[in-house]
């Protein structure tokens, strides 16, 4: 009876400790998509911009994050392209929300072409695993990535 009685209080009290609360979450909807390449909008203001690393060997998606605060979408968007018009020589050095992303612009058989790279550092060529590459973008992809 006695080890009835303490089985029983152990499954009670161990009952008590095992609940399973749901956590309310932002909305999240992606913007735009173009083949391993999404920005995805979360909530009102909070936006990230996801691609896959070809630099891996499983080609995981990495992100960098920002928020619309001065109406930054639009600013980003501009930005780059931007870059598809002067296709600047030295990659261009952008902080997204404490991330260093350097946007690598190419020009091949006339048409531009943008790199996203993110590294651990402060130096854009550095040669290492950290690298993380985005594939080759057009101008045409951005414009489909914003929906403008």
């Amino acid at each position: 009876m006695r080890k009835a009685f303490l089985l029983l209080l152990f499954v009670v009290s161990s009952a008590a400790y095992s609940q399973i609360e749901f956590i309310e979450t932002s909305q999240s909807e992606v913007v735009g998509k173009v083949s391993y390449v999404y920005l995805e909008k979360v909530g009102e203001n909070d936006y990230n911009f996801f691609f896959k690393n070809i630099n891996a060997i499983g080609h995981e998606y990495v992100n960098f994050s920002f928020k619309n605060v001065d109406n930054d979408v639009d600013k980003l968007y501009n930005g780059l392209m931007q870059g598809f018009q002067d296709v600047p020589r030295d990659p261009l050095k952008m902080k997204a929300n404490g991330q260093i992303v350097w946007l690598k612009y190419t020009r091949e058989d006339g048409e531009a072409f943008l790199q996203i790279q993110m590294t651990s550092g402060d130096n854009p060529v550095d040669v290492d695993e950290n690298v993380k590459v985005s594939r080759l973008l057009t101008a045409e992809d951005v414009t489909k990535l914003f929906k403008k």
